[in-house]
């Protein structure tokens, strides 16, 4: 047992410290399993950490959704309410659970395996009612998070439950979350947006906005490809697309709007004016907002269904971390439909030496330069068939 408490201890300091070396004794280990195992380890911490704040990513990703699919059936709604309960506690008990489930190995342990998890474990329901005589209201409620019921959908057997139960108290009684939250800041998402104040180059805007998707320009509309990923990131910009942080890619309509504003009344609500202006009405993006929308778009439908088509949930840096293939800036080879990535921030190269990124609210989709732009990495975005 005391050996169990050992293994238990200190995969999760592993994962919330990305030290492997310091823990392992890789210091004689090639440099490069060291990074690889430090990244990996950045990956599940920084999905872990971006649970933490359960609300603004995962459900409001789910709630967006839901809106967009009643919307699109020709069901009115005037006003949005999220009933969800997902606490600290519950989140030490994912990280529990996952660790168990993926038996503390980090070559197991994913991003998409985290995400895929907590989605699996995020029952949700929704009706419709009126507030008042005139207002249609579109209530979505989340149902408590249960470890028991979720260990036994896993299949854990006493010892696995026992297991998860010991990891659950060690973190609670170390608080980790708190202490490795700092660590791990970079690998949350932020809903800023990357404004160019250190760029030189132009930031290209589209022709006249419109929401039709073209789907006869795709190599293949059904497999996700890098082609058809810049096909769809330029139309994005054609189309002159805004930016909205938590969308992804569905129009934006009143309610979705009033739901983001009281979802985020600083990140959202700033900008409030800025955005009826201009983005009310269009189809509207976050920066991997643009490329999730790709991911889950469906031709059949129009419509962004979220986490479909194989594609997780994740923000910039998750998507960088979770790649398999990746490099310095001044390495990326010239295929399109390749991620360009800086901390926080993540763009669609579409070939020529141009980038095609969702800026920030103020700028929307645009075209920049890849040079002088601060791009510090490349990647194969996960889930995405890659060509030349």
């Amino acid at each position: 047992m005391i050996g169990l408490i050992i293994a238990v201890f200190l995969i999760p300091m592993l994962v919330f410290t990305a030290m492997p070396n310091m823990f392992f004794g890789f210091g004689n280990s090639d440099a490069e399993e060291v990074m690889d195992m430090t990244r990996k380890a950045m990956a599940v911490g920084g999905a872990y950490m971006s649970l933490e704040a359960f609300e603004s990513t995962q459900v409001d990703a789910v709630v967006t959704g839901i809106v967009n699919q009643v919307e699109n059936e020709g069901q009115r709604v005037d006003r949005v309410i999220v009933h969800s309960s997902f606490d600290e506690d519950d989140l030490l008990w994912m990280i529990a659970i996952n660790s168990v489930a993926f038996e503390q190995d980090l070559n197991a342990m994913s991003v998409e395996s985290i995400w895929g998890l907590s989605y699996s474990s995020l029952k949700k329901r929704f009706r419709f009612g009126l507030l008042g005589e005139t207002e249609t209201t579109l209530e979505i409620s989340f149902e408590s998070f249960d470890p028991e019921v979720t260990m036994e959908e896993l299949g854990f057997d006493e010892e696995a439950k026992s297991w998860a139960s010991v990891l659950h108290d060690i973190l609670e009684k170390s608080d980790a979350l708190h202490s490795y939250s700092e660590h791990y800041k970079p690998a949350q998402p932020s809903y800023n947006g990357d404004m160019p104040t250190a760029y030189g180059g132009p930031v290209e805007h589209g022709g006249e906005f419109q929401n039709d998707i073209d789907n006869s320009r795709f190599v293949d509309p059904v497999h996700k490809n890098n082609h058809d990923l810049a096909v769809f990131a330029i139309q994005a910009w054609e189309n002159n697309w805004g930016y909205v942080w938590g969308t992804f890619g569905n129009v934006l309509t009143g309610s979705l709007l009033r739901y983001k504003l009281e979802q985020y009344p600083e990140g959202v609500g700033n900008f409030e004016s800025f955005i009826r202006d201009n983005w009310l009405g269009r189809r509207t993006v976050d920066c991997v907002g643009l490329i999730k929308a790709y991911g889950w778009y469906n031709p059949d439908t129009g419509m962004m269904d979220y986490a479909s088509n194989g594609m997780s949930d994740l923000g910039a840096d998750q998507m960088f971390y979770a790649t398999a293939e990746s490099g310095p800036i001044d390495t990326m080879p010239e295929i399109e439909g390749l991620a360009v990535w800086k901390s926080g921030h993540i763009g669609v190269y579409i070939g020529g030496g141009y980038v095609i990124e969702a800026m920030g609210t103020m700028y929307g989709v645009v075209r920049t330069e890849v040079a002088g732009r601060g791009w510090e990495g490349w990647c194969k975005i996960p889930f995405i068939s890659y060509g030349t």
